[in-house]
């Protein structure tokens, strides 16, 4: 699959959210890099994300489930 967003996208996050639904795109710090990835997973207060290029993307299937305090916030526009 190709990239859902592209350099030079604008993106809107909100910081300010109640709940987090599989399918939905969320900003996130790891490593201290900033990424924009795709929930595939919610068990017991952590995620499984994916990026939408799955051959490109550094994601969960490499560096493992994240927190939810590692969301920056959810993606409401791009």
């Amino acid at each position: 699959m190709l990239p859902t967003l592209k350099p030079g996208h604008d993106i809107l996050v909100l910081c300010w959210f109640y709940r987090l639904r599989v399918g939905e795109l969320i900003a996130l710090k790891k490593d201290g890099k900033e990424m924009i990835k795709r929930i595939q997973d919610i068990r017991d207060h952590k995620l499984f994300v994916t990026g939408d290029n799955a051959k490109e993307s550094t994601d969960s299937r490499s560096f493992g489930w994240i927190s939810k305090s590692e969301i920056i916030g959810k993606v409401i526009w791009c």
